[in-house]
């Protein structure tokens, strides 16, 4: 029997891929509307989430920052230097290390170039200012902790308050407020504690603190300026007991405005044994080259011969 009219040539032809198409849908899935469900489920093996309120965590790192006075670690440094003009990331493998802290605020670094172990810098602060010793290029560079304008040679931009504030994570001060909030993306649960100051001014956001919880263990911290731009993000794993209290044995350490980044596996960590104050005296070596870091311009001094001050 001859086709009707309305289905002969392109009609037709359009009819039965329309006819195949529901085929296909209706066959494939027995209705032509698909729900899609987002699987953010835990991982079967997962541990139970634990619960906690603000104020046993904020009283967590009240215990732990005074719970360390000292610190006198051997570590293994993998300093990864940022280019984001050229794209580039050099890398610094197998780099041995030793970190001296003292509160309130004196800490000492000193990094070995791998299998030769001679220094590749020396830095010291008192939490206010700082000395940067490059024995490479003859340099010494002391100024005041703040980076006000960001040197094109990335090492120069290390500061020894970047891994304090990393090491001790501070609890709210008197002048802070904090707040909680419950967070849970891709299965990964957290309680991020949000620190915000006013320093006598508009408030912001200081800090962030993130605690797993699967764990209750602190696995990141986020420093911001006061325009909120993330100056610090670092990483945390492996917690153990040292002493009386918990300590990382991994601190990976972000500094995406100064374009480095440092890797801090801990070999050995000493807390709280006496730590002379002589351990954090850097003396200048004869004939150095002295630059002194002052607000936004670098002012050469002359080298330190033998019979320099």
């Amino acid at each position: 029997m001859p086709l009707p009219a309305r289905f002969s040539g392109v009609s037709y032809r359009t009819a039965l891929a329309w006819v195949a198409l529901l085929l296909i849908l209706g066959g494939a899935s027995g209705c032509l509307v698909r729900r899609h469900k987002l699987d953010n489920a835990r991982p079967a093996s997962a541990p139970a989430l634990l619960t906690a309120g603000l104020e046993q965590l904020t009283e967590t790192l009240r215990q732990r920052f005074e719970a360390v006075e000292t610190l006198n670690a051997t570590v293994d440094l993998e300093p990864s230097l940022l280019s984001t003009a050229k794209g580039e990331i050099a890398e610094y493998k197998d780099v041995r290390g030793f970190i001296l802290f003292r509160k309130p605020a004196w800490i000492r670094v000193i990094a070995q170039y791998p299998l030769v172990r001679s220094t590749a810098f020396d830095m010291v602060s008192d939490g206010e200012t700082f000395r940067l010793f490059l024995p490479g290029k003859n340099l010494l560079l002391q100024g005041r902790n703040r980076v006000s304008q960001p040197s094109e040679k990335k090492l120069e931009n290390l500061r020894p308050q970047h891994l304090q504030e990393a090491l001790l994570i501070r609890p709210p001060e008197a002048n802070e407020q904090a707040l909680i909030e419950n967070w849970t993306e891709a299965g990964t649960a957290s309680y991020i504690v949000h620190i915000i100051t006013a320093n006598g001014g508009q408030p912001h956001l200081a800090r962030k603190v993130w605690f797993d919880r699967g764990s209750l263990e602190i696995a990141r911290q986020q420093v911001f300026d006061t325009a909120g731009n993330v100056v610090t993000d670092a990483r945390y794993g492996g917690w153990q007991r040292v002493g009386s209290t918990s300590f990382p044995r991994e601190i990976v350490i972000l500094r995406p405005q100064d374009e480095y980044e440092l890797h801090i596996h801990f070999v050995t960590t000493n807390l709280n044994a006496p730590l002379e104050m002589e351990k954090f005296e850097l003396h200048e070596p004869e004939g150095v080259q002295i630059r002194q870091i002052v607000g936004e311009t670098a002012a050469r001094a002359p080298a330190r011969g033998k019979t320099g001050g």
